[in-house]
């Protein structure tokens, strides 16, 4: 036994809380992190303190008591629902029911004494409030394991296993790991998987077996005692309302009771909807005037219910089953057809249904006219004649909405398997789709009730959020006034009126029937030959899907955390989805091994593949796919490969064409011989479409430029050229958006353009036979930043006895920070630019999540040119977890706000009055002149430019000031000469010497006379 029942709620505690002394004495919770949970610093709470250490076990206790999280959960983690299931407290409005975290604004009832929020953050509440909730998880999986035939002495004792940190884990079920697990992800989760196997998270990301793994193995109370003691201390207020009102029935009782006007059971009623894992259920004949219908221990959360052009159908998405009232309509049905056990699920249901009539209810009060209900509750009493008809919004430029119920689902007519885009539940996925077209492409959204899916419009684009499932979707370069109902697909009618309510009123996507067409894996359609490279999206969450359009040469198979070797299979065909042809499939497996979901690349084999076509983020997986393709993921014994030079005429490389510098191109291949004679001033090296997960750039000992496999020793070395000889023209036009990225980040820090901030150790990937030692590095003030980094693969973070050690494969480039361990990192110091976190997850081997660590800017660096219509990201910034914001530096009242930027154009500056500072930058083409620079109060500011890329000569008319290799780009002093200048009229960037490097502005300067500048 791991310890007593005690022990076990204590380490509960610890844990949930958060307030775990072993962690926060080891260092891997911190105390900004316990600042935020107690909602300020210690010395708000205990004014003699200076930290969360000088603490006492009481005082500390008493904390984890008193811990909120983000969500507003405290202590236990408990949350409104599960208080008003256990008859602490009611409201209408909570987490989970209309509110997107717990609030606390509703009533408390007065059972135990506990009258408001700081009477139940307490020892004395919580530790009577979570046995009761044991009582009431356990009631609730042994009533819905019953309905099957089982119950929990059918699992206790059984093995299963999950995936922490890439790692397979193998656990044993006993009774306390599943009281934490149900804890975690509710009776309903917990049931779900031991019928089955599905692993669900938390809004965090915890695994449901891991707290079966790490709570597992401590003596307890009997299954029998545990629900005695929370029926012992029922008080009839439990669910909503007050005492007095009809209180909730009791899970496994069979008693009438809970919510609703029916007063049936489990036995009696005409419909029963109970878990039923995979069950697709047709009601036929069902009339609302006398049959009745028993919902039992299913929570809001879990349960979805919507009008579709077939009748009313309530779907658990978790539990893959839905139940279809044929022919009927939310409007017939009312409180009395229903017993609902759980309260949460009774204030959806009973929210939506009519007075059994068939016409709707007439609202006493006039809903805002700009948020309408569904279709068939019409806003407007003063129209009831018209009762399916939903208000028109007040805004003129609004478009009108959908003009009947059924249009509410959209009518593009597709499904999870025809869509362009498919919105489903993907625990913790970040989107962005740069090529959505709402001409032609369209849109499916899975069972995701009203409150757990938000359409809002930011800067230009559209963003679909699921906050709960901490979940985000955006059309970039798309708004809600671009989209129509023609572009959608809506499964659930409520959702559907609350996106097509802001949606242009014309169809402009593709046309179709007005009903939406049930998915029918057996006759899967393509949705069409994609404009651009594609990225397929594989989770362990994911929908089964048929790409007849895959392209090889382009597009990229994307296998995500979660996906290991032992759920990952591939296959010639596939085994769930009939009537498609052939093609590579791959399979995603449940924990259990059943298949979980499909993907087919139809007309595709394993040899038309290669790893360019892949992002694997688990090891484990990633060398299955190298299986697959008959390829080897190479590690060198120690350190990085060897760099070998190859000359021996074996496969010698031949130029692809001209270059545009008037030279020659060589293609990049490390397959080939090294390249020599290769002329910086000339040639350029064609990446073409190569895939940055298959081919990066690194550099030799000696310094020159080598193209490598990321994935094993093969590379070609230019052979008598300096990669800081390169300019970003020599990699002329770069198809691959990450590899132009790590390819700019890594020229850039050769060249010193770019932040060299002092507080900040910038980590490389490029260079062979390089290791750093990084004494005193403080990991609460200092930051480590990926932004020259120059590879997305094979990254290593390890704990050493030495310290804590970042390395990368091929080089085997390494930083040791002495002293240090991960655990001691705090994600908002680990800075990032935007695809590499959000698109390639570089912040996993840190054990971080994406949306913690800061992202940061990497428009300054160079970018080698994209094809014609693509972009580069990266602009994108963001403060990670655990920042602490600077104050501005107070105005300078002589100097200028901000440099004076030349606007789009040629157009001239013309300098005011005043101290003004004209920016030196990068700016592809353009030729100004700046009037009326005075050298006694203007300057010039050279931001990161290095001394190579600045060209400075006299003319007739002033001081011309060239940026090499920009196109052209110049500016003129008007009226200037270079003995006019100071070093009070230079400046640059913060980091960047350029005014005083050797060949820099001021030695360009005295080489023009102004002999007195660095005198």
């Amino acid at each position: 036994m791991e310890g007593t029942f005690e022990d076990f709620l204590a380490a509960l505690l610890a844990f949930e809380s958060g307030w775990d002394r072993d962690r926060y004495n080891s260092g891997i919770i911190q105390d900004w992190q316990l600042d935020e949970w107690a909602g300020g610093g210690v010395e708000t709470r205990f004014p003699q303190y200076t930290s969360w250490s000088q603490l006492t076990d009481a005082e500390w206790e008493a904390m984890a008591y008193q811990s909120m999280n983000s969500l507003g959960f405290v202590g236990f983690q408990f949350g409104e629902a599960l208080l008003i299931d256990l008859g602490y407290y009611d409201d209408t409005v909570f987490y989970g029911n209309g509110a997107a975290t717990n609030t606390w604004d509703g009533t408390w009832t007065g059972k135990n004494g506990v009258t408001s929020l700081e009477d139940f953050m307490t020892k004395e509440a919580q530790d009577v409030a979570i046995q009761e909730a044991f009582g009431y998880n356990l009631q609730v999986l042994e009533t819905q394991l019953s309905g099957s035939g089982q119950s929990l002495s059918d699992f206790i004792g059984q093995t299963a296993s999950y995936v922490q940190n890439g790692v397979t884990v193998t656990v044993e079920l006993t009774l306390t790991g599943i009281l934490a697990a149900a804890h975690l992800r509710g009776a309903w989760g917990t049931a779900s998987l031991l019928q089955g196997g599905a692993v669900s998270t938390d809004e965090y990301g915890t695994s449901i077996l891991q707290y079966i793994d790490q709570f597992g193995g401590y003596s307890s109370p009997s299954i029998a005692e545990m629900i005695s003691f929370y029926e012992d201390r029922l008080t009839g207020d439990e669910g909503l309302g007050t005492p007095g009102e009809t209180p909730g029935g009791t899970p496994g009782t069979g008693s009438p009771g809970g919510n609703g006007e029916a007063g049936v059971s489990e036995t009696d009623a005409n419909v029963v909807i109970t878990w039923a894992w995979g069950q697709d259920e047709v009601v036929t004949g069902f009339d609302p005037a006398a049959d009745t219908i028993f919902i039992d221990w299913i929570g809001a959360a879990d349960l979805v219910v919507s009008e579709t052009a077939q009748g009313v159908v309530f779907a658990v998405p978790s539990n893959s089953q839905t139940t279809t009232l044929e022919g009927v309509q939310l409007s017939e049905l009312s409180s009395a057809n229903f017993t609902i056990l759980d309260a949460t699920a009774a204030a959806e249901v009973l929210a939506l249904v009519g007075d059994g009539s068939g016409v709707p209810d007439t609202p006493v009060t006039p809903d805002d006219p700009d948020e309408p209900e569904t279709p068939d509750e019409p806003d407007d009493p003063g129209a009831p004649d018209e009762p399916d008809t939903p208000d028109e919004p007040d805004a003129p430029d609004t478009p009108v909405p959908p003009a009947t119920p059924d249009s509410w689902n959209g009518t593009a007519g597709v499904s999870a398997t025809t869509a362009s885009v498919v919105i489903t539940w993907a625990w913790g996925t970040n989107r962005s789709l740069a090529d959505f077209d709402p001409e032609t492409d369209t849109i499916f959204i899975d069972w995701f009730a009203p409150e757990a899916i938000e359409m809002t419009e930011n800067g230009g684009n559209t963003v679909f959020t699921m906050a709960s499932n901490n979940q985000t979707l955006t059309l970039e370069g798309v708004v809600p006034g671009d989209l129509s109902p023609g572009n959608f697909t809506i499964m659930s009618a409520a959702t559907g009126q609350e996106i097509l309510s802001q949606v242009g009123g014309s169809p402009a996507g593709p046309s179709g029937p007005d009903d939406p067409v049930d998915p029918d894996p057996a006759d899967p359609v393509d949705p069409g030959t994609p404009d651009g490279p594609q990225m397929i999206m594989i989770m362990p969450g994911s929908p089964s899907r048929v790409i007849d359009s895959f392209n090889p040469a382009t597009d990229m198979i994307h296998l995500e955390a979660g996906i290991i070797a032992e759920r990952l299979e591939f296959a010639d065909y596939p085994s769930t989805i009939a009537d498609v042809s052939a093609g590579l499939t791959v399979r995603v497996l449940t924990p259990t091994g059943e298949i979980a979901s499909e993907t087919v690349l139809v007309g595709i084999d394993a040899s038309d593949l290669t790893m360019n076509n892949f992002m694997v983020a688990e090891e484990s997986a990633l060398n299955e796919v190298a299986t697959l393709l008959g390829q080897s993921v190479e590690t060198p014994d120690t350190g990085g490969f060897d760099v070998v030079y190859d000359t021996d005429g074996s496969n010698p490389p031949v130029p692809s064409g001209a270059s545009a510098l008037g030279g020659v191109k060589w293609p990049a291949d490390f397959g080939a011989d090294d390249i020599v004679g290769f002329d910086p001033a000339a040639d350029e090296i064609d990446f073409g479409n190569a895939s940055v997960h298959g081919l990066i750039l690194t550099m030799t000992p000696a310094g020159e430029p080598v193209i490598d496999n990321p994935w094993g020793p093969d590379m070609q070395i230019l052979q008598g050229v300096q990669l800081s000889e390169l300019s970003i023209e020599n990699f002329g036009i770069v198809g691959n958006e990450h590899l132009r990225q790590d390819l700019g980040g890594i020229l850039s820090w050769e060249a010193n353009i770019g932040p060299r901030d002092s507080d900040t150790v910038y980590l490389r990937s490029h260079e062979y036979g390089v290791s750093e030692v990084i004494d005193g590095f403080d990991p609460a003030t200092q930051k480590i930043s990926f932004l020259y980094f120059g590879t997305r693969e094979r990254l290593s973070v390890e704990d050493t006895p030495e310290g804590l050690v970042i390395s990368s494969l091929p080089s085997g480039q390494s930083f040791v920070f002495t002293g240090v361990s991960k655990s001691d990192l705090i994600p908002g110091l680990v800075e990032f630019h935007h695809d590499q976190v959000m698109e390639d997850n570089l912040e996993a081997p840190f054990g971080f999540d994406q949306n913690d660590v800061t992202l940061v800017s990497r428009s300054a660096l160079l970018t080698p040119d994209a094809p014609a219509g693509a972009t580069t990201d990266g602009h994108q910034v963001r403060d990670g977890v655990g920042v602490v914001s600077e104050p501005a530096p107070p105005d300078t009242p002589d100097g200028p706000d901000q440099p004076v930027v030349p606007a789009a154009g040629d157009d001239d500056i013309v300098l005011q009055d005043g101290a003004d500072t004209v920016l030196v930058t990068w700016d592809w083409g353009r030729k100004f002149a700046v009037k009326a620079f005075n050298p006694a109060e203007d300057s010039l500011n050279f931001s990161g430019l290095g001394g190579s890329d600045i060209s400075i000569s006299e003319a007739a008319d002033g001081l011309q000031i060239t940026v090499e290799n920009n196109g052209g780009h110049s500016l003129l002093l008007e009226g200037v000469q270079a003995e006019d200048l100071s070093l009070a009229n230079l400046t640059a960037a913060g980091w960047n010497t350029v005014v005083t490097d050797q060949g820099g502005v001021a030695n360009q300067l005295e080489n023009l006379g102004n002999t007195d500048l660095l005198s």
